[in-house]
Formats: structure tokens, sequence, C-alpha cells
């Protein structure tokens, strides 16, 4: 006797009661079968679920007074080409009255007979719009619902509806909750200091606790090459094979795909396309079924990828690949900043390597920076460096062009106890006069046209370092007085402000003209210059210290010679003895580019002279080709001997004076008619 409907909606509210308690499927759907039995009569009732992440439909579970055999997966598509789906896609009850006479959807009603199912009743499980699945009864014999009690159904699909929403929505919040708790302790991780192996062992191991897998390995890049390098490999249980570490290029793996698409590449087996075939052959021989492949991407572009395996039939669901992205976007950092920080690493090494060797290269004990030489007026200047770089004395260098005014001062401060801080440098004579103020004191914005924001000078700049003017002698004369505030209050104002700003500044000036003339003239104010004129150092022309010369060759050829990956080892004594003889009018520079022209110049391993002037000659050729009459020359002998009281040899003689040999001096006398009183 069937009940009336007062009955089934009576035995609803109990029904409810009874399914409230269950805390998983199994249950809930245990629970329902055996509660629903009391009331409605049938064989089979089941659970189908909706895979939103592979677009289909499953058998979750069956109940009833009858156990269906379900030996394998059964996976419809969440589609109306079959029963399930169209339940699921229309959200509205399919009744099948007798499975022997439909003839609709074959596939499905011909599994349903084998299982001796003749009449079946579909309805959707919906909760607050969220299409949970399907529940459906089976009958083993034709069965005709009333109204009354498939209404009652449609009620308690409602009813259990809400009882599996809550259930698969606890799941997801517990599953969400996981994966955020290994998503920090991924973070954790991965800022540690272990090497990459056994950081990819970590990450894994605790990634596979909400995404189970076998296998990860870690791909690197080279931008240059198009290569990919392993750069880590965690392999659980010894599962994979021992993996060739041996670059391969990316457009020949699946790793090459995902790196171009910036997407995920699911390859699965047997054939496991687009990896080579010795590779697929050796992971189907371990054992391997799927790898998932994922791009590394920083703001940087591209930096490698993250694979993971699988050993197991399970395939990568969408959600796990959208997880696993995450992951590779923590794993791309990290990777990103490791490479980073070892290419800085090697950098390092290597420079530091070049430095001591270029050290041990061009070190005397008489050097000083990237100062040569080992006569004595350059050891003069050394001195006097010395001397006065551990003070802050203004310093004035004076010389002329070309002998390494610049060079004397960075020694100075390289020397100094302000090594530390700045050293700035101002060419007086390349910066025009009417951006001169601007350049050494600042302005404020809306100083003067132009002006658009505020600039601050090389004076401030220079605070508690060095200022190097170069070309004092060229600063207009009304600014003079403002740098003379500075020498001597330490203070000074920005253009276009009244504000006073203190600095702590050391000053090294240079110049090639002769400032106490240009005092005499008054083109330069004569207070300033004897505040320059502290402490001056006049540097040396190359003509004073042609000692120096075969040094110098030697150190500028080495100099060049490794920048252009030549290698010169040797300079003919012949060119070493005719530049000794110039007299370098344009000092140690004229030398240094003379020098860079004939290391270009050079194919060999034995310097060849760029300049068809400096080939081997004999005096006279020397002359005529440096422009050095005969009268010239008397006189430049003459000046020498007057200034060495007439001594020709010895270490204060002329001869050492001029960079001659002693018996040089005396034969180029005799040829020039000098007397002989010059002994």
């Amino acid at each position: 006797m069937r009940p009336n409907e007062s009955e089934l909606y009576a035995a609803l509210i109990e029904l409810a009661q009874s399914i409230s308690g269950q805390v998983d499927l199994d249950s809930l759907c245990s629970g329902l079968a055996k509660s629903l039995q009391r009331i409605v009569d049938f064989d089979y009732l089941a659970l189908v679920l909706h895979d939103a992440a592979r677009r289909q439909m499953w058998l979750r579970s069956v109940n009833g007074k009858q156990q269906m055999a379900v030996t394998e997966p059964w996976v419809l598509p969440a589609e109306p080409g079959n029963p399930v789906g169209w339940v699921w896609f229309n959200q509205q009850p399919l009744i099948i009255p007798s499975t022997e006479q439909e003839t609709q959807w074959p596939e499905f009603i011909q599994r349903i007979r084998h299982e001796g199912i003749r009449t079946i009743v579909m309805l959707p499980l919906t909760s607050c719009d969220h299409r949970r699945g399907i529940l459906g009864f089976g009958w083993q014999s034709l069965r005709e619902l009333p109204p009354a009690e498939l209404r009652f159904l449609n009620r308690v699909a409602s009813e259990f509806a809400v009882a599996v929403d809550t259930h698969l929505t606890r799941q997801e919040l517990v599953r969400e909750r996981e994966r955020l708790r290994v998503l920090f302790e991924i973070t954790d991780t991965l800022v540690s200091k272990l090497s990459w192996d056994e950081l990819l062992g970590a990450v894994s191991t605790v990634l596979a606790k909400v995404l189970p897998h076998e296998g990860a390995a870690i791909t690197v890049l080279d931008k240059v090459t198009g290569k990919l390098h392993l750069h880590a490999l965690h392999i659980a249980n010894n599962v994979w094979l021992e993996i060739d570490r041996t670059p391969l290029p990316a457009a020949d793996l699946p790793a090459g795909r995902a790196l171009e698409t910036g997407q995920p590449v699911i390859t699965e087996g047997p054939r496991f396309e687009g990896f080579p075939p010795q590779i697929a052959k050796r992971m189907r021989e371990r054992g391997v079924r799927a790898i998932c492949t994922i791009p590394l991407f920083t703001s940087n572009g591209a930096v490698g990828t993250l694979q993971i395996g699988r050993t197991g039939p399970e395939r990568f669901r969408e959600d796990e690949v959208e997880f696993a992205v995450q992951v590779a976007r923590q794993i791309a950092i990290a990777l990103e900043n490791s490479l980073a920080f070892r290419e800085l690493t090697e950098i390092k090494e290597k420079l530091a390597t070049e430095k001591l060797y270029l050290e041990d290269e061009i070190r005397t004990d008489q050097n000083l920076g990237n100062m040569v030489g080992q006569s004595p007026a350059f050891q003069a200047l050394l001195k006097s460096i010395q001397i006065v770089a551990p003070t802050d004395a203004t310093v004035l260098i004076q010389g002329e062009t070309g002998t390494g005014k610049e060079l004397v001062a960075r020694a100075i401060h390289e020397a100094s106890n302000r090594k530390d801080r700045s050293f700035v440098k101002v060419n007086c004579a390349a910066i025009p006069s009417t951006l001169l103020e601007s350049e050494l004191f600042g302005h404020e914005r809306g100083a003067f046209t132009g002006a658009l924001t505020q600039k601050i000078g090389r004076i401030e700049l220079a605070h508690q370092g060095t200022l190097f003017l170069d070309e004092v002698g060229e600063i207009p004369l009304e600014l003079q007085a403002k740098l003379l505030r500075v020498i001597q209050e330490q203070e000074f104002e920005r253009l276009g402000s009244n504000r006073t700003i203190r600095v702590d500044v050391r000053l090294i000036a240079a110049t090639n003209r002769d400032l106490k003339a240009m005092v005499e003239e008054n083109k330069f104010r004569s207070d300033l210059y004897y505040r320059l004129h502290v402490f001056p150092i006049d540097v040396p022309a190359l003509r004073d210290r042609k000692e120096d010369i075969p040094l110098l060759m030697r150190y500028f050829t080495q100099k060049y010679a490794r920048r252009m990956g030549r290698q010169i080892d040797s300079i003919p004594a012949a060119a070493i003895e005719v530049l000794t003889r110039y007299d370098w009018p344009g000092n140690i520079r004229e030398l240094q580019n003379l020098i860079e022209r004939s290391v270009i110049l050079t194919q060999g391993s034995v310097l060849k002279i760029a300049m068809p002037e400096m080939s081997s000659s004999g005096d006279a050729a020397l002359r005529r080709r440096f422009g050095m009459a005969p009268a010239a020359e008397r006189q430049r002998i003459l000046r020498a001997l007057d200034e060495c009281g007439g001594v020709v040899g010895g270490p204060h003689g002329a001869a050492a004076r001029l960079g001659l040999k002693r018996t040089t001096l005396q034969s180029r006398m005799k040829r020039l008619g000098i007397v002989r009183q010059y002994q």
C-alpha cells in the first residue's frame, strides 16, 4: 500500500533529520537510502556529481536494496547527449518508464539494462543556484510513479541537494585552507638557504599534500642558446629514471610550447608527444604516466619551467594545475633572485681576480694608483702626494696639458681619509660660463628660465669627499668670489635660494695656465689664488722624466693589448730608443694615444709603432721629422748644462735631465760645437 501525500511530507521532516548528522557523501547516501526505503519502494539510489574542472558527470555512490557492481569509474560528459547530462543541463526531472522500449541514448540504456534496471527517475540536485549533480532512482520492474510520489521525490532531491552542497562547500573550504597553508609553507621553504636540489625536494614534499605527484624538476632557460638546463631534480622513492643533465633545445620539448604560450602543458603516456623518443621510452619504462610542465615567468620574462610527474592513473585536474601555477609564480621569483645572486657573485669574483692580476702585472714599489714611473722627477711628485694627502689642505696641481693632473688629484683623494666618499670632478673649461654657476652651486626650481626642478650642485654632491676643479683658470671672475667663500667658510647658497648650506669639502684644483700671471693681469682674483696655492704640486712634463718612457710604454701596451684581446710580448729596442728621444709636446696623453694606435695596428707579438716618423732613423732624420732644428737642440743642451752647473754625467747631471746616456750627450755636444768646459 502506497502512502498518501500527507504521510509522504510527514516523512520528509524525519528524512531531513536523519541525514543532517552525516559527515561524508557515502554516509549521506546510505542514510538517505535507508530512511527513504521505509516510505518509497525502490531498488537503487545513485548519486552523480558534476566535475566542473573536467566538465563531466561521474557516479559517486550507489545504494538501495540491490547492489550495482561498478567495476570502473562511470563518467559521462556534462552535456545533453546522455540522460544524466540532459538533466543537469536542463535542470528538469527525467523519467524513463521502460528501458526496454527506450530508443534514445542507446549506449547508456544498454548499460542500464545490463544491470537489470527497467525504470529510471533522475532529478537535479541544485541548491542556491549551485548545480551539484543528479539524484537517481531505479527499479528492476516496470514502475509508474503517481504525481504525489514524484513531487515527494523532487522535494527529497531539494533537501538532499542542500546537504550535498553543504558537504561539498565544506570540503572546498578545507581544501582551500590546506592550499593556503601549503603556499605559506612553500614560501617559508623558498627563503631558506638550501641548495636547489634540496629546496625542490622540500617544496615537492609540501606540494604533494594537495597535489599528488611522485617527481618534480626545475629547468633554467639559457636566453642566448635557447636551451634548457636541468637546475634541480626531486624523485620520490626513486620512481623516475636517472635523467640526463645535458642541455636540450626548448623547442624540442613540451617546455618550449609552455614557454611560448605562457600556459601549462600536460603530456600523457604512453606516447609522451613532444619528448625525444629516448626520454619518452625511459619514462614509460619507469611507470611515468603524465607530466605537467608549467612555465616560470617573472616581470623580466621567462626563467625556465617547473615539471611535476605522476605514475598513478589519476589525471591532472584543472584546479590542481591552477594551484601549481600559483606555486610556480613563487618558485620563478625565488629562482630568478637565486640566479641573479649567483651571477653577481661570479662577476664579483671575476672582477676581484682581474683586479689582483692587473695589480700584480703593473705594481712597482714606486707606483701609486694608476701612476707609473721611477724617475727622480716622478718620485718627487709621489713624495709630495704622500705628504699632502692625509691632510685636508687645498692643493693646486700645475702642469702642461696631458701630464696627468687628474691622476694626481685622484691619487691624493685615494690616499686621504676621504677615500670612501665621493670624488667629484668639474671641468671648468668644458661647461659654458652661463651654466657653470648652476653646475657648481645648484639651483632651486624657478631660479631662472628652464629651471623646472631643483638641482643639487657638484659642491653639495662632494660633501665629506673631494671636489676636483680641473682647468680652474677658466672660472669667470664673478664666480670666483663665491668659490672663495666655499673654500674659506665651507658654505654657499643655491641659485634662487637664500638658505645657507654647509658642506665639508676638500678642494683640489688643477690648471695648465700661469695663475700668477693672470692675477697680475686682473684675470684671476688674488685672494682666490692664494687660497688655492696652499700646497702647489708641479707635475713634470714627460720630457723631464724620460727615464719613465720605457716603463710607460710597457704599461700602456699591456693595458690596450689586454683590452683588445691581443698577445704582445715585446717592444723593439729601436722603438724605445726613438720614443725616448722625442720631446712629447702632448706629454703622457700623446704617448698613450700613440701606443693605443700601435696596438690596434699590431698583428703579431711584437709591437709595431703606428707613426712612420717613429721608425728607426738617424739623429738627423729624427730632428727633421720631429721639427728639432740643430739650433733648438743646441739651446736645449746648453740650458740643461747651465741648470746642472756644467755637470754632464751622474744622477743629477745634464745627461740624466735630458734622458740621454752620458756618452750620447757628449757626442751631440761635440757635433753641435759645444765647448768642453761643461765636463
